[in-house]
């Protein structure tokens, strides 16, 4: 065969996943923003947030709703294209053509190369800038109080050069557990580092108990290392700035959100949350690629029905996300390790697509060439 008939097949195939797959995005973004806005329906009503910042506050969450949208659509797109072409017997024509299994799935592997590259480019680039936007209309305009509001696994400057990191907070009680606090303003080129195993919230003050303080000379080394029993010191005088400093993980790219890491890691505070979540920043940028590979060969599996397609997508995105979600609680809880919790549910998935082509090309094979020999024999 030559290259312009592969040509023509590639270009059909990816027409074939292209149209769906546009479709996809559409109809999961709407639904996940239509589901975002009735989950703020109570706090506009309550708050008589104004339609405006409400219209604003949607545009800054749809990049990161439209990413997550990404994989599910690839996945759909995949398994409506495909099983279109097995339907109508077009998928078994190309086969007796000589074309494998392999070969028809090179152009869906490049479309899903392409997507998770746009992926990983939004999530770092764009998705991070455009949550901060997003949380800090939440925080300023929506969940604004007399005090700022804390949240564990958060980021945020203070007054003087001050920044700021909690792992635990118990909002009943207004205790905090793990505290990191790193001040910038020093003639020297690392910060003091303070630390403290907990501490109570009381106006504009942070009661610090049991901690430590480290002073570092211009090398770095540690110069003076101090234990206190109770401390406080001063957090905000304008809460609006302090909402406006707050940064979630989910506020960072990952370059940003490693730095803060590595800061931490020296300071003795268990960081595993932090890791997991910086992992699955690349491991979910590969989400539609592997999509495809898993997504390829089950298209193939059923030529009768369209709807059992749909199902066995949903049922697809069900399990990825199930051991997604379990692997990351199990890393954030030092089950497992947080680079190994980020890449499980990659690796499950694709050692299945693996699988599942090669079972599909032997199937295929046998029906196309063993099958036709059989009978003209009988």
């Amino acid at each position: 065969m030559n290259l312009q008939f592969f040509y023509l097949i590639d270009i059909y195939l990816f027409k074939q996943v292209i149209k769906p797959y546009i479709i996809g995005v559409t109809i999961i973004t709407i639904i996940m923003l239509s589901n975002f806005l009735f989950q703020l329906t109570d706090l506009i009503i309550v708050k008589n947030i104004p339609v405006l910042k409400v219209v604003e506050l949607l545009f800054y969450q749809l990049p990161d709703i439209i990413v997550q949208t990404f994989p599910m659509a690839v996945l759909f797109a995949i398994m409506t294209g495909l099983g279109t072409l097995s339907r109508q017997n077009e998928f078994t024509a190309l086969r007796m053509g000589g074309v494998s299994v392999y070969r028809l799935i090179i152009p869906l592997v490049v479309f899903g190369i392409l997507v998770s590259g746009f992926t990983f480019y939004l999530n770092e680039k764009v998705v991070p800038w455009s949550n901060h936007k997003a949380n800090n209309i939440i925080r300023g305009s929506i969940l604004s109080e007399a005090s700022p509001e804390i949240r564990e696994n958060v980021f945020f400057e203070g007054p003087d050069s001050r920044h700021f990191y909690v792992r635990e907070y118990n909002r009943d009680k207004n205790l905090l557990k793990n505290i990191i606090i790193y001040n910038l303003d020093s003639s020297n080129n690392y910060p003091q580092i303070v630390t403290a195993n907990e501490g109570e919230i009381g106006e504009k003050i942070w009661e610090l108990r049991d901690g430590n303080i480290f002073d570092y000379d211009q090398e770095g080394f540690l110069r003076v290392e101090t234990k206190f029993d109770k401390m406080e010191i001063e957090i905000a005088e304008d809460v609006q700035n302090f909402f406006g400093e707050q940064r979630t993980p989910s506020e960072m790219s990952r370059q940003e959100l490693r730095k803060e890491i590595e800061l931490f890691q020296d300071s003795g505070i268990n960081v595993d949350s932090l890791l997991v979540e910086y992992h699955l920043k690349l491991a979910m940028a590969f989400t539609p690629l592997i999509f495809v590979l898993i997504g390829a060969p089950l298209s193939l599996v059923n030529n009768e029905s369209r709807t059992m397609n749909i199902i066995i997508t949903i049922i697809t995105i069900f399990a990825y996300y199930l051991i997604l979600s379990l692997s990351r609680s199990f890393a954030k809880n030092g089950v497992l390790n947080p680079l190994l919790a980020a890449w499980i549910p990659n690796t499950v998935f694709t050692l299945l697509g693996i699988v599942f082509l090669i079972y599909q090309e032997k199937w295929q094979n046998f029906v196309v060439n063993v099958i036709p020999r059989i009978f003209s024999n009988v």
